[in-house]
């Protein structure tokens, strides 16, 4: 499931990683012209029976069943950053429990609106997801009791820090936020990965290489602590830290040089 699936792309990169490429599709889009490019890519790529819905997730979200939010095995979002005017009733508790008054995000600023979204609609005890995301979520202040209150959830698995410049019409830092509803009550820690400095600088963006992509998979599945790149934190650093999750925090940075060419 994709909440912000624009024209489908991610959907179908998720597809390609299951089992068999055998997975049930769904999405939603609130640009029209958009949506309709995402069912004719499901057409174009042999997708059968993919279901993209229009609509403006955060305000009419379109994947419910009983006035609840459906809830899926896998969740997956690239969802626009820093989004101004993201409710109309910010402030109030969410009518699909996302959110609460006290525990809302701010009214300038919806990326933790689609992260909290995203962590809803994953299955209860199985569900996993990944969600893209400007770096500054880790660590800004006017999001921290939010931020406490998902560590403190234990849903949060892993944190990748991604190279600036990375996306189009985005110069800013991002990073990935691995979600894993398995185990969260007895999470010990957060597992994270500083990949910021590798990248190949292709005309005015970077790029992430097969190399830089496959150390960050490689990694991720051996979870062990690499000196400058990776390291497991444990809940109790990071609650002396205030849940700030900002990388450079716990993993040392090695010097100044950009690994690039």
């Amino acid at each position: 499931y994709d909440p912000t699936c624009g024209s489908g792309s991610l959907l179908l990169r998720a597809l390609y990683e299951t089992k068999e490429q055998k997975a049930s599709l769904r999405g939603q889009e609130k640009d029209s012209s958009t949506a309709a490019l995402a069912i004719l890519n499901m057409l174009l790529h042999g997708v059968d029976g993919a279901d993209i819905k229009l609509g403006d997730t955060i305000n009419n979200p379109q994947h419910t069943q009983n006035d609840r939010l459906n809830t899926f095995d896998i969740c997956v979002a690239n969802p626009p950053f820093s989004q101004k005017d993201w409710l109309k009733t910010v402030g109030e508790d969410d009518y699909y429990h996302r959110w609460t008054a006290s525990l809302c995000p701010p009214a300038k600023c919806g990326d933790y609106a689609f992260l909290l979204h995203l962590i809803a609609s994953m299955k209860e005890g199985t569900g996993r997801g990944a969600c893209i995301l400007p770096h500054g979520v880790l660590f800004r202040g006017a999001e921290a009791a939010i931020r406490k209150h998902i560590v403190e959830s234990g849903v949060i698995e892993g944190i990748v820090g991604l190279p600036a410049n990375l996306f189009y019409g985005v110069t800013i830092p991002a990073c990935i936020l691995l979600l894993n509803k398995d185990g969260a009550a007895q999470r010990k820690g957060v597992y994270m990965i500083d990949a910021k400095n590798y990248f190949k600088k292709e005309g005015d963006k970077n790029k992430l290489r097969e190399q830089d992509i496959r150390r960050i998979v490689d990694t991720w599945n051996a979870r062990v602590d690499v000196p400058h790149y990776a390291r497991f934190v444990p809940m109790n650093e990071i609650a002396q830290n205030d849940y700030n999750l900002n990388i450079p925090r716990y993993i040392q940075v090695i010097d100044n040089e950009i690994h690039h060419n």
